[in-house]
């Protein structure tokens, strides 16, 4: 089905972008790939000089059609784009906010919603790389005892701002560490190396960041848990994020309240089989060895979760603490993409194939 098929990346100078063409190279190895970025430009990238293209050249007549893109840009070239690249016959994964909170596009999480993804679907909305892996660990709870709230607390990578500003916090890192100050007195209190700061862009009147939104409204989006206070499908999902000084790996604390009671062994039990919980890494034991925003870059396609906890303020045994971790980068927003697409275009790493 995939020979002779057509992929192309926007975006693909990008950190995300980057990831795709490593990912498709596993998933579709005999696909013709085309890159787009802002302008026409050679990229550097996995021992190869790959010619990449300015993606005004999408808008002209003669504009080459093909049958999958991935779409890594920001919000308004992703308004732009993507109705012509379907113009143009692609199926489209757009991993950009324009698309995600449209009732007609599928938002999905791979091995959550996966069934939204059919081949009447021509655009599917790539979700936040915080929602991801959450929706991941959440569902099957939900499925196996019911999901009433949640509140969630992130510490999210710098990676997940761009390659820009990684770059500007990897040199101000080595620069201020390389003083030795025991207070951290080099470092930008603005600025993320040594540091951890609110992730505030975007606050809204009541307080809270598009960071903050957007892992509130997908997931009750992914997970189908829209229901009004006091109904049956209602989600009661607050959070509250920050970035801290890593390169890559967003790790999360959530505190869970489930529809039925639960032991700490039976959500274990469930985490832990990955015909439940696919695309999930469980680790068991509460102290939460071997879950690291570093321990992502190892197990980069899977969510990390583990330190089940029962919480003590909560004597129905239906409220517990989790802690969860992902690499932004791949699972985060490139893997779940080559992993939607694999609905319409199977791949040829079953690692990569969403069922």
């Amino acid at each position: 089905m995939t020979l002779g098929m057509r992929i192309c990346i926007l975006g693909a100078t990008g950190l995300v972008g980057r990831e795709s063409i490593d990912l498709v190279a596993r998933a579709w190895p005999t696909a013709e790939l085309a890159l787009f970025a802002s302008r026409d430009q050679d990229l550097d990238h996995g021992g190869r000089i790959w010619p990449v293209r300015g993606a005004a050249v999408l808008e002209q007549a003669d504009a080459m059609r093909g049958d999958l893109a991935l779409v890594a840009l920001d919000d308004d070239f992703s308004a732009r784009y993507v109705p012509r690249l379907l113009a143009l016959g692609y199926r489209v994964v757009d991993k950009s906010n324009t698309y995600r909170s449209d009732p007609k596009v599928p938002l999905v999480t791979a091995g959550v919603n996966s069934r939204r993804v059919d081949d009447e679907v021509r655009l599917v909305a790539n979700p936040n790389c915080t929602t991801i892996p959450f929706a991941l660990t959440m569902s099957p709870l939900l499925r196996q005892f019911g999901l009433a709230a949640a509140t969630v607390s992130t510490y999210q990578a710098v990676s997940g701002a761009g390659i820009a500003p990684l770059d500007e916090f990897l040199a101000d890192a080595k620069r201020g560490y390389g003083e030795g100050d025991r207070l951290g007195r080099p470092f930008d209190p603005a600025k993320y190396a040594g540091n951890t700061v609110p992730h505030n862009g975007k606050t809204d009147d009541g307080g809270f960041s598009a960071e903050e939104r957007k892992l509130m409204f997908e997931s009750r989006k992914i997970l189908e848990l829209t229901g009004a206070p006091g109904e049956t499908d209602a989600f009661a999902i607050s959070a509250q994020c920050c970035r801290v000084g890593v390169a890559v790996g967003h790790y999360m604390n959530v505190w869970f309240t489930l529809r039925d009671p639960a032991s700490v062994t039976e959500i274990e039990t469930v985490l832990g089989d990955a015909t439940r919980s696919p695309f999930l890494r469980f680790v068991p034991g509460a102290a939460g060895d071997g879950i690291s925003a570093l321990s992502c870059i190892h197990h980069r396609d899977v969510a990390l979760a583990g330190r089940v906890r029962a919480d003590l303020r909560d004597a129905t045994g239906r409220s517990h603490c989790i802690t969860i971790a992902g690499d932004n980068l791949r699972l985060g927003a490139a893997t779940n993409a080559v992993r939607i697409a694999s609905r319409w275009y199977p791949s040829a790493d079953l690692d990569l194939q969403c069922p």
